[in-house]
């Protein structure tokens, strides 16, 4: 999949409207379509048990979206909302990033006045286990940003001598065992394209 994606304007609008509409809660859904282009977008219930700062899709939609490949399409996005923080992925986010192929579209409601869409593939970068976990655990501040759940957040711009993987994209390291394994998640942002035409 290019790192771009077409969105038309009208599914944008159904984005918007759908934030709206569960705000202050994380609004979600699925969006369908090929080759970078979007061509529907199906609401979901967020049936996360923290829905002010989480999101989970309900399992009917889920099951929905497995027919789309039968059909010649794809699950395209994962849409979420932020409704009182940036369009950027947060840890939470990135720890449940399981679809590597999907592009994870967050829209922003921090500023009522000018809602931010962005778009960003979310991919397993590596995983670090037994001395190695050890010593990123000992060299890099991670903070527990839910219970049971650490991260620790790399800009393009850092660099550590243990982690090449992602070189030059924003990276989460993630863990949700205090001895267990580290995941890397790398950041890459996806150009939204809105075509007033479609």
């Amino acid at each position: 999949m290019p790192a771009r994606l077409i969105l038309p304007q009208s599914i944008y609008r159904a984005l918007l409207a759908h934030a709206r509409a569960q705000f202050p809660y994380e609004a979600c859904g699925l969006l369908r379509g090929r080759a970078g282009q979007v061509t529907d977008f199906l609401p979901a219930r967020n049936i996360s048990s923290t829905p002010h700062s989480d999101y989970e899709v309900d399992a009917e939609t889920l099951l929905r979206a497995l027919s789309w490949e039968d059909e010649g399409d794809e699950l395209i996005a994962i849409f979420h909302s932020h409704p009182t923080s940036p369009a950027y992925p947060s840890p939470v986010d990135a720890a449940k990033a399981f679809y590597p192929d999907s592009v994870y579209l967050i829209l922003s409601l921090q500023r009522v006045d000018a809602p931010e869409l962005m778009g960003y593939f979310l991919r397993p970068g590596a995983i670090f286990r037994g001395e190695q976990a050890d010593m990123l655990r000992r060299d890099i501040p991670f903070r527990q940003v839910r219970p049971g759940l650490w991260s620790y957040h790399l800009s393009s711009a850092e660099t550590l001598p243990q982690l090449q993987t992602g070189a030059g994209m924003d990276r989460f390291l993630i863990y949700d065992q205090p001895a267990g394994p580290i995941r890397l998640i790398v950041v890459q942002p996806v150009e939204i394209l809105l075509p007033s035409s479609l």
